[in-house]
């Protein structure tokens, strides 16, 4: 019975979850509507109507209500208990794209309302659209962000949380000592290699955003310095993240800090310039528009950021599932905050002499869980000892 409670609590995201989920998804129904009145040409929050002519004009605002409906779909899919036993994959990768683009979006929105002079922000252009339209879709850029990142954190934590919670040099150790193939053994050296590409990116952006000119060109020349400063926090973060994956930093830290550093820099990388560079770069290679475009240093320097950045999910992977892999804990035992590598020596020390292993305050069905958990390490670590 106390078993069936456990694996009832920990399969739950809560109520701040759920909550978190309802209030993301009802931050993605302006986007998603102003998306669809425009593909329905219907001139919403458009002050020049000639935009509505254009060829992709149409076919873009599809393409991006269908992806802002399945992020509003897959958002509530968080907070619902058989999302557990959906393929990690099929939820992992969509969400990492979305926490990428969330990523570098508020990010930007946040420096430039910091750093931007008032005076500067009256005169600003504002295009074909209205004010209004931007204040609506990068408010609800942000609200989304924020509480998908809460949502997913409490649907991480239900789903792999014991393996999370648990020290990085703790899962470094044993990814060491265990490594099954060539990347898990030489993971440590990929993460210093991309982490050090990454830092190369972010001084490249850093000095874009400082007003260096030097290698800009074409379309980006004219691209705000907030928006390379976003790129360079995106960089920045998987640099950090991934200097924590190879043990580098942070061995005493929760596991689930380097991962998610990894996970929000990988994917802030790839993302927004991934879906620029596809929707230019495409194109060009029919030669449609490559009079009206053109290839600059920026566009090289955009697809080998995006290129790093697919280098530190890779990298990030292997760590995980290496981690998930290498995690013996038997069904049903609380996460590993409870029970520390300590305890689990102990227990081996005890079962050799005799003495008797410190103990968790934990309730009754608690401690069966934690003595099925060192009894069954000990046996492992005699049988080890034995064949050794």
């Amino acid at each position: 019975m106390g078993d069936a409670k456990l694996s009832e609590d920990v399969a739950g995201v809560g109520r701040l979850g759920t909550a978190a989920a309802w209030i993301s998804a009802v931050c993605c129904l302006p986007y998603l509507f102003l998306k669809v009145v425009w593909t329905l040409d219907v001139p919403v929050g458009i002050t020049d109507r000639s935009v509505l002519d254009d060829d992709g004009w149409v076919a873009a605002n599809a393409l991006m209500a269908v992806i802002q409906l399945v992020g509003l779909l897959l958002v509530l899919a968080l907070a619902r208990p058989w999302s557990r036993r959906v393929p990690a994959w099929l939820l992992l990768f969509p969400v990492w794209v979305g926490t990428g683009l969330l990523f570098q979006l508020i990010v930007g929105v946040v420096l430039t309302g910091l750093f931007t002079p008032p005076s500067d922000g009256s005169a600003e252009d504002f295009g074909a659209f209205e004010p209004w339209v931007y204040v609506l879709v990068y408010a609800s850029f942000a609200g989304q962000g924020i509480a998908l990142a809460i949502a997913f954190a409490c649907h991480v934590r239900a789903r792999w949380g014991r393996l999370l919670g648990q020290r990085t040099g703790d899962v470094v150790a044993r990814r060491t000592a265990s490594a099954r193939s060539w990347p898990e053994s030489h993971l440590a050296g990929m993460a210093d290699a991309v982490a050090a590409m990454s830092a190369v990116v972010a001084v490249v952006f850093c000095y874009w955003a400082a007003g260096g000119s030097f290698g800009l060109s074409g379309a980006h020349a004219e691209d705000p310095w907030s928006l390379h400063a976003a790129r360079a926090a995106g960089a920045v973060t998987a640099a950090v993240g991934l200097l924590g994956l190879a043990g580098q930093r942070g061995r005493r830290r929760r596991f689930w800090l380097p991962a998610a550093l990894t996970w929000l820099g990988s994917g802030a990388l790839v993302a927004f310039d991934g879906f620029l560079v596809m929707f230019t770069a495409l194109p060009m290679l029919f030669g449609q528009i490559v009079a009206q475009w053109g290839w600059s240093v920026t566009d090289t320097v955009l697809v080998i950021k995006v290129l790093i950045g697919m280098l530190a999910a890779g990298v990030g992977a292997v760590a995980v599932t290496a981690a998930a892999r290498d995690d013996q804990a038997p069904a049903g035992a609380p996460p590993a905050t409870w029970t520390t590598r300590a305890d689990l020596r102990a227990s081996a020390c005890a079962a050799g002499t005799g003495a008797t292993a410190p103990q968790p305050a934990a309730s009754v069905d608690e401690h069966d869980l934690i003595h099925e958990a060192l009894h069954r390490e000990a046996q492992r670590r005699a049988a080890e000892h034995v064949q050794g």
